[in-house]
């Protein structure tokens, strides 16, 4: 079972739909719809920014600086999949770019990017380079998750190192997926295979997006011959959300395992990750024993033990069109 297809009640009248998820970010927020500005040209687009109940003022300082940005205001954190539906449903171009709060402009890139698709009909989802705060490619996984992935993952092993080098030439090409901080979609993608699955609260919901429109023959580029600067986790790592995002970051992985892996494979990696909080237990222990350095969320063992019981959740589509 998958969300149903979405039906726009309008057909679109922009080129461009730009929707940005953004919690506690104003400043870097605030970077990015200025490079926006200073950067898109010769194309017709809107912002909309949907706010999870910041507590950093970041909704009035855009309503006061930027006047032309949509702006939605969440009573709770929804997470990124929901936030984002709420953009898309209200979106008008005919392209969705969700763009990280964490991101910068560098070149007019959304007009490259449409100039590309308009001229390949056959792709429905797009990512263009994305580069790290010192301008270095940063490594994209253009491959689906596979249990080995998660293994490596879930014991440590996982380096990102020989992600960049599994990419190969940098290079136009048809992938399997591609990442989400600057997530490029057809619209018309939405009515076949409907809109971002909001059982995950966060990561996942790309990997989980691409598969679907490969599912359904659509095809997927790397578009490397523009490029956005990512500053790299500026939400994420926030200490006092930092626990939550440990727990919502497991209960999705849990649940594209269960989507997308067999029963054997999900007992396996979940085994391996209750072994993994398990030693978490022990070496937290022995850290405060000793008095030695401490990190809250990391080191903490009532999260541990959460997550050691955690059950995986059950798919429960409320995507409506």
């Amino acid at each position: 079972m998958h969300p149903q297809p979405h039906e726009f009640p309008q057909p679109p009248s922009l080129d461009l739909s730009i929707i940005i998820v953004s919690f506690n970010t104003k400043d870097i927020l605030i970077d990015c719809l200025k490079s926006i500005q200073a950067h898109t040209q010769a194309l017709s687009f809107e912002i909309l920014l949907i706010d999870n109940h910041s507590s950093d003022a970041s909704p009035q300082a855009v309503k006061d600086g930027f006047p032309d940005v949509i702006v939605m205001e969440n009573k709770e954190n929804r997470g990124f999949s929901a936030a984002c539906n709420q953009g898309i449903r209200i979106s008008r171009g005919r392209y969705v770019v969700l763009l990280n709060s964490d991101t910068l402009l560098i070149e007019n890139c959304f007009l490259k990017i449409m100039r590309f698709l308009d001229g390949h009909q056959e792709y429905s989802i797009l990512s263009p380079a994305i580069l790290d705060a010192n301008d270095q490619p940063c490594p994209m996984r253009l491959w689906e998750d596979r249990p080995r992935d998660a293994m490596l993952k879930i014991l440590g092993k996982f380096h990102p190192a020989r992600e960049f080098r599994k990419m190969g030439r940098l290079e136009t090409k048809e992938v399997e997926v591609v990442g989400g901080s600057c997530f490029v979609i057809r619209r018309t993608l939405f009515a076949t295979i409907g809109l971002l699955d909001e059982n995950y609260f966060l990561y996942n919901e790309e990997d989980d997006f691409c598969r679907r429109a490969r599912s359904r023959n659509k095809k997927i580029c790397y578009f490397p011959e523009t490029s956005i600067k990512h500053l790299l986790g500026q939400s994420t790592h926030q200490a006092k959300i930092r626990k939550r995002v440990i727990l919502e970051t497991y209960r999705s992985n849990l649940y594209f395992f269960s989507r997308h892996y067999s029963f054997t494979w999900n007992l396996v990696l979940r085994s391996l990750y209750c072994l993994t909080f398990g030693a978490g237990i022990v070496r937290s222990l022995g850290k405060k024993l000793a008095g030695r350095p401490w990190q809250e969320a990391e080191d903490s063992i009532a999260l541990k033990l959460k997550l050691l019981f955690l059950k995986a959740p059950k798919a429960r589509f409320s995507i409506k069109s």
